[in-house]
């Protein structure tokens, strides 16, 4: 009878052992689930943090390149002209991020559109044709002025 006692004692200790390790393994699977819940968390904070640094700069960017087709259309008129190009460097370094990182297609679409006219421009700086260059910027000027203010509302509410 006492050998029974002992063998039922050993197998209570077994299934308290069992039990132990049971709860710290799904403790283990708890914790380690929040902890990269939270890092998710934490690097979708920093990615919209990045992405609006990166649209605010864009921004600034974009009315360098409108305030340079401005001039371009006037210097034109007075038969003026200069071959230098509107200023894409950081669109053009940073296009293939920012695709990835903003969600909204409409921003990436107004972007696409605004840079797309400041190349066609750029194009014809870049082959000595200052004319041709004028008049697309003459052409699409409004268009790209539309285009930038509705950007602005989409990445400033």
């Amino acid at each position: 009878m006492h050998r029974v006692n002992e063998l039922l004692q050993d197998d209570s200790g077994l299934t308290l052992t069992l039990i132990g390790v049971i709860i710290g393994a799904i403790l283990g699977f708890v914790g380690t689930g929040l902890i990269e819940l939270l890092k998710r968390h934490w690097a979708n904070d920093d990615q919209k943090v990045y992405s609006k640094k990166l649209l605010q700069a864009i921004s600034k960017e974009i009315e360098e390149g409108i305030t340079r087709c401005e001039w371009l259309i006037e210097a034109s008129k007075d038969g003026k002209g200069s071959y230098s190009r509107i200023y894409i460097a950081l669109w053009d370094s940073s296009r293939i991020r920012i695709a990835e990182v903003i969600e909204d297609t409409e921003i990436l679409h107004l972007l696409h559109k605004i840079y797309y006219r400041f190349d066609l421009i750029n194009f014809n700086m870049e082959n000595g044709r200052f004319g041709p260059g004028a008049a697309f910027a003459r052409e699409y000027i409004s268009d790209i002025k539309s285009s930038y203010e509705l950007l602005k509302r989409k990445i400033d509410p």
